[in-house]
């Protein structure tokens, strides 16, 4: 059977019942969101399904992410709202095209599933083409990723039977709400969407900080990425703005800096529906033992610069710090994919308090190295314990404004 094409269904005369025929099949199908969503670049266009058209996704990119590129990806892909959030909508428009209807009156029913996914709506049963305002039955209240062939069947009353109307492959993201700005344009990736439903363990995440939590964990334990001893050099854009979405999924470079981490936690939550700051602190200062992504625990982030050790002794002169960096924020608490992780579970003051040395001994030594290397005599403008880590010196940042 064709997907889309109905199955012509006969039953035999009787003196109650003259013989009836009724074949139908599904042309369109289009869930009604105010949630665009893009594919390669470009905005998926309406509906999402429609006979004669190929939908299926052969997703290339996949590999490079580990994942099958073929699992019933589709080209015109959706996305909707969970149950409860903004603009969270249950329309579905089907177009039926009623092929061949004979002796059969009244008023149908269309019904379409997919696993837990029901779609149902009133259908006139007589030939011709037929525009139904179907809808789900119900909203699921987390994340979901649903994907597959929708088996459609029409009912009649009059007389009683359920006649096959075909299938139509679909993919639908449920999310948490409306995508931030750098989506606005286009829609929301669905590469970014499946990346994160199949890698970051977003699947039955009910609430903003649950998403953070899992993208935060994800980002500095689960990609493979690890932090540029040499330089601490971004690899995947600058402090925010611009932020190199495609090229951090695929993984095009094994190094990474805080600024790429806070971006990419605050874009792929973003993707979801979850809004994250951006936050920035300069000067940070030394860092207390911390698990650095992808280097382990570690005191001396540029190790690989002074040609020693990621773990020294607190006074070693090779020791080095963070002279800035950025970091997001929820609520009130701190994620960090780039040095913990840190996520969610403390406020910024603890977060501060929880990352930084405050040792007065480590910047005293510091500047007087410092002092002797430039042969200054006088102490001028440089880190020292009161002005690390204070959380009253934390600035907000737009973050990123763009993707590509």
């Amino acid at each position: 059977m064709e997907i889309g094409e109905g199955v012509n269904v006969a039953l035999a005369a009787s003196a109650e019942l003259k013989p009836w025929k009724l074949r139908a099949e599904i042309l369109e199908v289009t869930f009604k969101n105010g949630i665009l969503v893009s594919r390669d670049g470009s905005t998926v266009p309406l509906p999402h399904w429609e006979k004669g058209v190929d939908v299926s996704d052969e997703w290339t990119d996949a590999k490079l992410m580990g994942l099958p590129e073929k699992s019933n990806y589709s080209k015109r892909a959706a996305a909707l709202p969970i149950r409860g959030a903004p603009g969270a909508t249950q329309d579905v428009e089907v177009k039926l095209h009623i092929i061949e209807s004979e002796n059969v009156s009244g008023q149908g029913k269309l019904k379409g599933t997919l696993g837990d996914l029901e779609v149902t709506g009133d259908s006139p049963l007589g030939a011709g083409e037929h525009v139904i305002s179907a809808r789900l039955q119900r909203l699921p209240d987390e994340i979901q990723w649903v994907r597959g062939d929708v088996e459609w069947s029409l009912i009649a009353s009059s007389p009683e039977a359920t006649i096959s109307v075909g299938s139509t492959p679909v993919e639908v993201f449920f999310v948490l709400g409306k995508p931030i700005k750098p989506f606005e344009e286009h829609g929301v990736w669905a590469e970014a969407l499946r990346f994160l439903c199949a890698k970051a363990g977003v699947v039955g995440a009910k609430t903003d900080a649950r998403v953070a939590e899992q993208v935060t964990r994800y980002c500095h334990t689960g990609h493979g990425l690890h932090y540029d001893v040499q330089d601490g050099a971004a690899a995947y854009g600058d402090r925010g703005n611009r932020f190199q979405l495609k090229k951090y999924l695929i993984r095009g470079e094994e190094r990474c800096n805080c600024y790429d981490q806070a971006s990419a936690i605050q874009v792929l939550c973003g993707a979801l529906g979850t809004q994250v700051e951006w936050r920035f602190l300069e000067p940070f200062g030394f860092i207390k033992p911390t698990n650095l992504v992808g280097v382990g625990m570690c005191n001396n982030p540029f190790f690989e610069y002074t040609q020693s050790d990621r773990f020294t002794m607190p006074y070693d002169p090779k020791r080095t710090s963070f002279n800035n960096h950025a970091f997001c924020r929820l609520g009130g608490q701190s994620l960090d994919a780039c040095a913990g992780p840190h996520t969610g579970n403390e406020t910024e003051a603890e977060y501060l308090e929880a990352s930084i040395d405050t040792d007065p001994v480590v910047y005293r030594l510091a500047l007087e190295r410092l002092m002797a290397q430039y042969n200054v005599t006088e102490a001028v403008a440089a880190p020292h314990a009161p002005q690390c880590g204070r959380v009253d010196q934390v600035v907000g940042r737009p973050g990123v404004s763009s993707v590509y």
